[in-house]
């Protein structure tokens, strides 16, 4: 007899638990699940082509965010950034900048 009530309270137990993970649905997405840029991130701006691009051209502000940073150009194919300099990724162009002045200075083309 004393199995059957164990049997029976864990029984209860479990649907218990089970009844407040389902109340309280899936979990929340990541925070950068969204997100994209140097490591795979998701660009949001206007579309700006890469022949639109000119060297020592200033980056508009929109894109000087850290949403366009590249922190992974090892993955890219590209250089490492000279001190003072950081890697944007822009609608699949990579453009090289000074932190400076926000200059471009070197303009990789990703796309045609």
């Amino acid at each position: 007899m004393n199995k059957r009530m164990i049997a029976q309270l864990i029984a209860v137990c479990f649907s218990g638990v089970s009844a407040i993970a389902i109340a309280a649905g899936p979990p929340p997405p990541p925070p950068d699940a969204g997100a994209t840029g140097g490591s795979g991130r998701m660009q949001v701006m206007p579309s700006i082509p890469h022949r639109d691009w000119h060297k020592g051209q200033r980056v508009p502000t929109d894109y000087r965010d850290h949403i366009f940073a590249l922190d992974d150009w090892r993955g890219h194919g590209l250089n490492a950034p000279p001190r003072g300099h950081r890697w944007l990724g822009v609608n699949g162009d990579y453009i090289l900048v000074s932190t400076n002045n926000w200059t471009i200075s070197t303009i990789v083309p990703g796309t045609q």
